[in-house]
């Protein structure tokens, strides 16, 4: 029995042709397809990275308004909060005691103590007021350093219940006045 033609000598041909169609087929999509693939990835990729950046630099963006701010607010202290050593130093003091004398408190003996802060031309004065009279006295006291035009900080409250006298308050309060790069010297020199 013979084949037909077309089974004998067509189907092999064809089925050569269609092996190296499917080898051509494989041999040109597949690289591609791995090549969009990887492209696919590395674009997912940048897209991450792109984001990171952009939070990075809007971090920064953050960290430099911040910055700024800070700095106007400390052209701002230096400006309208922090006294002038020469000027206010006595003013401050006398103030903090007609802050006690108002409500009536009795001032014993105050301590003042002064000091450099670092890194800026301001020094540190710390004053310790012992102070006696009435809770609703000291607490009065406390009020009027709170509402003051001054820039006061209390740095510590110790207070002793006493039945005679009502009560007896230690405060430690805290201005901060701009120095003269000379007097930081001057004064550097002299401890």
């Amino acid at each position: 029995m013979t084949r037909p033609f077309w089974r004998a000598k067509l189907l092999p041909l064809f089925l050569v042709l269609l092996a190296l169609n499917a080898l051509a087929f494989v041999a040109w999509t597949l690289p591609r397809s791995l090549r969009q693939r990887n492209a696919q990835a590395r674009a997912a990729s940048a897209r991450a990275e792109l984001l990171l950046e952009k939070q990075r630099a809007q971090a920064l963006v953050d960290r430099a308004e911040a910055i700024r701010a800070n700095g106007a607010d400390l052209e701002r202290f230096y400006a309208t909060l922090a006294g002038d050593e020469k000027q206010d130093l006595f003013q401050s003091l006398e103030a903090v005691e007609e802050l006690a004398r108002e409500p009536g408190l009795q001032l014993a003996t105050r301590s003042v103590r002064r000091e450099d802060v670092d890194g800026a031309p301001l020094e540190r004065v710390v004053m310790t007021l012992p102070l006696e009279g009435s809770y609703p006295q000291l607490v009065g006291f406390l009020r009027g350093v709170e509402r003051s035009k001054r820039f006061l900080t209390v740095d510590g409250v110790s207070l002793r219940a006493d039945a005679e006298s009502g009560g007896s308050l230690q405060v430690d309060l805290s201005t901060y006045l701009r120095q003269s790069p000379e007097a930081r010297k001057s004064r550097r020199r002299g401890r």
